[in-house]
């Protein structure tokens, strides 16, 4: 069976300790990382640990696991960038700069509702007039967390949670509905131990990740203190309310068929 997970600095407690080798998957699972995993990577068969997005494509066929997650408590990896203060920008495309479905979700669960700002369009696509006229660029990860060379840098997670007084989950694990309990188990107990090995011996990655990321490391370790690396029960509601806001006028279907089920971790 292949397990995929999403690389992304916000994962990195999982997905270091695994491509150092530190922790080994069970017998018969084979872990792929995965840059910009979404859901057309995967099968109905397949589980992941994705941006949250994807649950919005995958809610009929896969469950979410509260055991292992990556939850912003008012500073995360997402950002939106501007030449000029946000209050003075009242409608313009609006680019997403290799950004997650996540991103995209939390920029328009805010973009309106927080900062009063009108999005004309939403462009992926670099080569796009629209791209070069965007007064917003949402960014992702590292980028996210570098001082911008210009402009104002806003981290959406905190118009959300002054929104909302809810964090961001920004990546859920998503196993099949099909998926027998005890492969559950072994994969909800190797994302465990990855995750434990990896706050175990932190302070062997975390400054060494900031500096090749080019994050200063007094940043980077104010992101960290705020991720929660699990779901708690307020957790799910936010999730969801996060998933209803971010789809609404977008051809995604709303979160109507979400099943949570609990694994055995040990945190």
């Amino acid at each position: 069976m292949r397990l995929l997970i999403d690389e992304t600095f916000a994962t990195s407690p999982y997905t270091i300790p695994i491509t150092s080798g530190w922790v080994s998957p069970p017998e018969g699972i084979t872990v792929e990382v995965v840059t910009s995993l979404t859901a057309s990577s995967a099968t109905d068969e397949i589980p992941l640990l994705a941006p949250a997005s994807e649950l919005l494509r995958l809610q009929q066929t896969h469950a979410v696991v509260g055991d292992i997650a990556v939850v912003a408590d008012g500073n995360s990896a997402i950002a939106m960038r501007t030449p000029v203060r946000p209050d003075e920008v009242e409608a313009t495309p609006v680019r997403l700069l290799d950004t997650s479905g996540a991103a995209e979700l939390l920029a328009r669960a805010t973009l309106k509702p927080f900062y009063g700002i009108e999005s004309t369009s939403w462009v992926r696509e670099n080569d796009s007039p629209d791209a070069a006229r965007a007064e917003v660029v949402i960014v992702e990860g590292a980028e996210a967390l570098r001082e911008p060379e210009g402009g104002y840098s806003e981290d959406l997670s905190r118009a959300w949670f002054i929104l909302t007084a809810q964090p961001v989950i920004s990546h859920i694990l998503l196993v099949p509905r099909t998926l027998p309990p005890e492969l559950m188990m072994d994969i909800v107990m190797f994302l465990d131990a990855a995750r434990t090995e990896g706050l175990a011996r932190r302070r062997d990655w975390r400054p060494q990740l900031a500096d090749r990321e080019g994050v200063g490391r007094d940043r980077a370790s104010a992101f960290w203190v705020a991720q929660r690396l699990k779901l708690e029960e307020a957790d799910r509601r936010a999730l969801l309310d996060l998933l209803r806001r971010g789809s609404r006028g977008t051809s995604s279907a709303p979160p109507m068929n979400v099943a949570f089920v609990d694994g055995a971790s040990s945190e």
